[in-house]
């Protein structure tokens, strides 16, 4: 609730999108670096670092994620949303699972999630990185993604279209609304 509350909008006015969504990532780095490289097997250290890094993806990482469907259109802020939060997610934690299940003990388990879960860090801070960069070109440059070429077509239009192509008497048969 503080991060939240107090650092996430600090953070936000003072660095900006591109440096606050680089925050998670980098604690996700140096989390890894610690239980598996400096500290493996420490269950203390692991449960501490797990702790630390739910707070910050729920109070700094989301909200900072929310922000970037700003400059899309709605029809792609709905497609992308569904993508990435249920493909993406059972897919992530799909993986999880089979990595957890191919280790049956600690020590096992360090060897086995040590490279993907760095791998995995390493490819989501570079991935913050060009996202928060491409955000702030299309900030700059008020671009919306998604946004037709082609001005609105009203569903009497599309209706129109429809009929004169033959679709059936009341042109129903492939009417696609593109734009609300």
């Amino acid at each position: 609730l503080l991060l939240s509350s107090l650092v996430f909008p600090r953070l936000i006015r003072r660095f900006g999108l591109r440096i606050t969504l680089r925050v998670f990532p980098t604690l996700l780095l140096i989390a890894n670096l610690v239980a598996f490289v400096a500290l493996p097997g420490n269950l203390a250290v692991l449960f501490t670092c797990l702790s630390i890094l739910k707070a910050i993806t729920y109070s700094i990482h989301d909200p900072a994620k929310e922000i970037l469907y700003i400059p899309t259109s709605n029809a792609i802020k709905f497609k992308s949303k569904l993508w990435i939060d249920v493909v993406g997610d059972r897919v992530a934690k799909a993986i999880g699972s089979s990595i957890n299940h191919m280790s049956s003990n600690v020590r096992r388990s360090i060897r086995v999630a040590s490279a993907p879960s760095l791998l995995t860090a390493a490819a989501l801070w570079y991935t913050c990185y060009r996202v928060g960069t491409q955000f702030e070109d299309l900030v700059a440059t008020k671009t919306v993604v998604g946004v037709d070429d082609e001005p609105f077509r009203s569903h009497e239009a599309l209706l129109d279209d429809n009929s004169e192509r033959g679709n059936g008497p009341d042109g129903l048969a492939s009417v696609e609304l593109t734009a609300i």
